[in-house]
């Protein structure tokens, strides 16, 4: 083999691989609300979850995509593990439609003629249509689809170089658990079994490799497809590696019943469905599998799921439920993530803040968070001040996978949603800090037998009390024209209560009922509430109020 075939073989290799990510990247981009909504409404049940993320990796064209939406579903608390095992098992039926297409349209159809203008018209409306998303992405896919079939297109002629300059017969006869173990090593450091599975077909179709060695090689590069989910699974939380460890499971089994029976489904697919191709044999061979493994498991993922509960249970509690889920590589999903994450976060600072005055009234009965509080991961010790250190580790973990998100590449306006979240979360910590410092005075108002400053402190958690339970109304509010007006009053309202015990304390000191120190006691008590209570509402204005009422409410306050 000379070295210009060699060094074609290889930027064969590259283009495709090259080709292979402007397309996922570009598909990503669907992976928006409409996959997530298609993906929830459709994995209610085990088999339509099996069907649901067959057509989504078919489309999406990337089973990891699809396992880490799911994977984010499952740590939402929106899918059941029995029924995120189902979409696995059916991403990796649709990551065969991958192969069929290469094998259809590379080796099948002549592409050569319209690849290179397609690249050519690409790659100039990528320069021109920067500023454009739509046609950028379209132009960006077309890249993608052009490259990836010019790759394939120089190994197929490298290939075929090879096949006249390189004897082959003495490494075929090696046993074929070796050429699995190519297979899984080449997909492992390529991270790619569509790139695999193209070289195998290249070599088929230069009659260099038998079907049988074509096909080990397949199966290794299927196991091969479980070492990025398994790396993404180190040190991650139990939910994590519970989709993982059913991955890799799925995908051992799978390879292990095809390695076993590998004569036997060639020879079915020869006899029985009239594919004699090698190239059409190699894809329905690597389909075929994958459908048995479906038949397999399909009536065993309720135990299956039962033992990953039991076998990965998380030891280091975290402080955070739904972003331990996140992924930078889906960014949207990341943001959906974070906005469940803080708005959680919000509702649990005024659960905290409550606890400084025992006001211990029941939430909303609809509240999307209640559930939560109850957590043992949440509020799990018994003081206020170990509580507050809960917040105050949540509030860490959120800023450190904010940091991380917005190191990666994202969106104009995802990066502004993120900041807007970023900022609701500091003040929600600012309310939480406020109401923290008056703590002390509060157990010297609600003790004494001064019936000034007993007063006070009974007027005080009784305007609390009001608060609460509108601002937990406001979290929960769907409609913006009503979170404004919300908002609106209760800024009025604090405000008005401010001033009013301001005045109630100077008039009293004026009577002398009250020390000197117990002024300065209650003024300063009264103006942190004052910060809390207004930390608390710029939190909720900047969680839940759009941009444009976010502007009216800022000229209202002017």
């Amino acid at each position: 083999m000379s070295g210009t075939d060699f060094w074609k073989l290889f930027a064969g290799l590259g283009l495709f691989i090259y080709g292979m990510f402007h397309l996922e990247d570009t598909l990503k981009q669907l992976e928006g609300r409409s996959f997530k909504l298609f993906l929830q409404k459709h994995t209610k049940h085990q088999f339509s979850a099996i069907c649901s993320g067959t057509v989504v990796t078919a489309l999406l064209q990337s089973s990891s995509i699809v396992n880490l939406m799911m994977l984010s579903f499952v740590g939402a608390g929106m899918l059941s593990m029995r029924n995120a095992l189902s979409v696995a098992l059916g991403a990796n039926i649709g990551g065969t439609v991958n192969s069929w297409l290469v094998a259809l349209l590379g080796f099948k159809i002549n592409l050569t003629s319209i690849t290179l203008p397609i690249i050519g018209l690409a790659g100039i409306g990528l320069m021109l249509c920067r500023n454009y998303k739509t046609l950028y992405q379209i132009f960006k896919f077309c890249m993608g689809f052009g490259l990836l079939f010019l790759g394939l297109d120089f190994m197929k002629q490298s290939m075929e170089a090879l096949l006249t300059t390189f004897n082959f017969a003495p490494y075929l006869s090696y046993p074929r658990v070796v050429f699995v173990i190519i297979g899984f090593v080449l997909t492992a450091l390529i991270q790619t079994s569509a790139a695999t599975v193209a070289i195998v077909l290249s070599a088929l179709y230069a009659h260099i490799i038998p079907i049988e060695t074509a096909v080990a090689v397949v199966l290794g590069a299927e196991l091969g497809t479980t070492i990025k989910i398994a790396i993404g699974s180190i040190g991650g939380i139990a939910a994590k590696k519970r989709v993982a460890f059913g991955n890799i499971f799925f995908n051992v089994v799978t390879s292990l019943f095809g390695f076993i029976c590998l004569s036997p489904i060639i020879y079915v697919l020869n006899k029985f469905l009239g594919l004699h191709d090698p190239i059409f044999v190699l894809v329905a061979f690597q389909t075929f599998i994958n459908v048995i493994g479906v038949l397999l498991f399909y009536f065993f993922l309720d135990a299956f799921a039962r033992f990953l509960d039991k076998r990965f249970i998380s030891h280091v509690p975290s402080a955070t439920y739904f972003i331990q889920n996140i992924n930078t590589e889906l960014p949207s999903n990341a943001l959906d993530l974070m906005e469940k994450e803080i708005g959680l976060f919000i509702y649990r600072v005024i659960h905290l803040n409550r606890e400084v005055f025992q006001i211990t009234q029941l939430d909303e009965p609809h509240s999307v968070y209640k559930g939560y509080i109850k957590d043992p991961h949440f509020f799990e010790a018994n003081s206020y001040l170990q509580n507050y250190q809960v917040i105050k580790k949540a509030e860490g973990e959120i800023l450190i996978v904010y940091t991380k998100l917005i190191q990666e590449p994202i969106h104009v306006d995802d990066l502004k949603r993120l900041t807007q979240l970023v900022s609701a979360l500091r003040s929600a910590m600012y309310s939480a800090k406020g109401m923290k410092d008056i703590v002390d005075d509060k157990k010297e108002f609600s003790n004494s037998v001064n019936e000034v400053k007993f007063g006070i402190y009974k007027l005080i958690r009784e305007q609390l009390s009001a608060f609460y339970v509108s601002a937990n109304k406001v979290l929960e509010e769907p409609e913006q024209d009503n979170l404004l007006h919300g908002i609106q009053q209760l800024m009025v309202s604090i405000k008005q209560e401010y001033e009013q015990r301001i005045k109630d304390t100077y008039r009293e000191a004026g009577k002398t009922i009250v020390k000197e120190i117990d002024v300065s006691t209650l003024l300063n008590a009264s103006r942190e509430l004052y910060a809390s209570s207004e930390s608390l509402l710029d939190a909720l204005t900047q969680y839940v109020l759009d941009e444009p009422h976010r502007l009216i409410l800022n000229g209202l306050r002017e």
